[in-house]
């Protein structure tokens, strides 16, 4: 009896109170911030879980696009809209084009992940495809949005197969890459995409709720570690949506066979789009660290592949760049690259991988003149 009364006095007792100290502290973090802003406060992973959550009421887990939109759902997040049409996709101005294609229609499908469903524009009309369709109008052209967020080069394979050709186009338009150094960065390379990719987009996306522990759900925590690593942000846990990182020091280079992987990919669906009777045009996809959100921005790319330094993400990024472009000279695809003239500034991205109002309009400019002087029936100048 002596031992437990020893025990409960010297260990039970100030642990009890410890807990509840502990409890006080959290709870008076709670109450001074509804006091302070009117609303409940929520740690950083609470709050991005419950913007997740949010998003994934509008997805859903497909068989082979491991995920898609949900037909005919609206998102509203951060002021922001998106709808989808009947087939999932975002679409542009006119939601569903008309199938079969009106005679005389020349129609452009723009493929790729988050940046061609331009996720950051503030409703469907503002999209760079949509503006893109917009400024061909009056030359007969319509453009169907059928970028998803997360996609890689190979669900924008399978969805041009499987649903794009659906729509008769006859431009396929691919702005890929950044997703493909996802799985690129990943030990070991699957060459399928399965790890380092199709295991975790169901979670990034929302889909598959993401449960976090107890201590990523105190502001008391959270107000102490970021005492303690103030650089911490971007890598709170619910935030960084990829896998976690335990192999040493981030890779400067992605490996050749994922560079095979991607040639592969890029391939098939000039291949799948030539059966379809479209040619097909790939663009680079680019990344912008802002001069003046450097650190950030660097932590944001980090994030999204874990296995990559931001060095090895520019240069797997211009090494899938030099394939869309080897296709090209070859005449397999038509190739074009509307950042390489540096006509883009840090304006023109709201973050490192998504474009700004003004970005989504000089794309979408850059393609108009691209497109009508090179591509259209009768344009002047020869498609290359």
């Amino acid at each position: 009896m002596k031992a437990l009364r020893a025990l409960a006095a010297n260990v039970l007792a100030p642990v009890g109170i410890a807990v509840a100290l502990f409890f006080v502290l959290e709870g008076g973090c709670r109450v001074a911030g509804r006091l302070r802003t009117g609303e409940w406060p929520r740690t950083r992973a609470e709050g991005y879980t419950a913007f997740v959550r949010g998003l994934g009421a509008a997805y859903q887990a497909h068989p082979y696009l491991v995920v898609c939109g949900r037909p005919n759902a609206v998102l509203r997040a951060a002021g922001k809209e998106i709808r989808f049409n009947a087939r999932g996709e975002r679409g542009t101005n006119l939601l569903d084009l008309p199938v079969p294609k009106p005679a005389g229609t020349f129609r452009i499908l723009c493929a790729g992940g988050s940046a061609t469903y331009d996720l950051l524009a503030k409703d469907n009309a503002a999209t760079w495809p949509a503006r893109l369709g917009a400024l061909l109008a009056p030359k007969g052209v319509d453009v169907a949005n059928a970028g998803f967020s997360g996609w890689t080069s190979l669900e924008s394979l399978v969805s041009l197969h499987l649903r794009g050709l659906e729509l008769s186009p006859d431009l396929v338009v691919v702005l890929s890459g950044v997703n493909d150094l996802q799985p690129a960065g990943h030990v070991p390379f699957s060459r399928d995409y399965r790890l380092g990719h199709a295991d975790l987009l169901p979670r990034v996306t929302g889909v598959v709720p993401v449960p976090l522990r107890l201590t990523s759900r105190s502001l008391l925590v959270e107000s102490l570690l970021d005492r303690l690593r103030p650089s911490r942000g971007v890598d709170a846990e619910g935030f960084a949506p990829a896998y976690e990182w335990t192999g040493g020091a981030p890779k400067d280079d992605i490996p050749d066979a994922a560079v095979a992987v991607y040639e592969r990919n890029l391939r098939s669906t000039a291949a799948v789009a030539a059966a379809g009777g479209a040619k097909v045009l790939l663009l680079p996809q680019t990344i912008r660290i802002r001069a003046d959100r450097a650190a950030a921005d660097e932590a944001y790319v980090r994030s999204w592949a874990p296995g990559l330094s931001v060095e090895g993400f520019r240069k797997g990024l211009a090494r899938y760049g030099g394939v869309a472009r080897r296709l090209g000279e070859e005449g397999a695809a038509l190739f074009f690259d509307p950042f390489s003239a540096g006509g883009f500034t840090d304006a023109d991205f709201d973050d490192p991988f998504h474009f700004s109002a003004a970005g989504s309009e000089k794309l979408a400019r850059s393609l108009a003149e691209r497109v009508s002087g090179r591509l259209l029936p009768g344009a002047a100048s020869p498609a290359r």
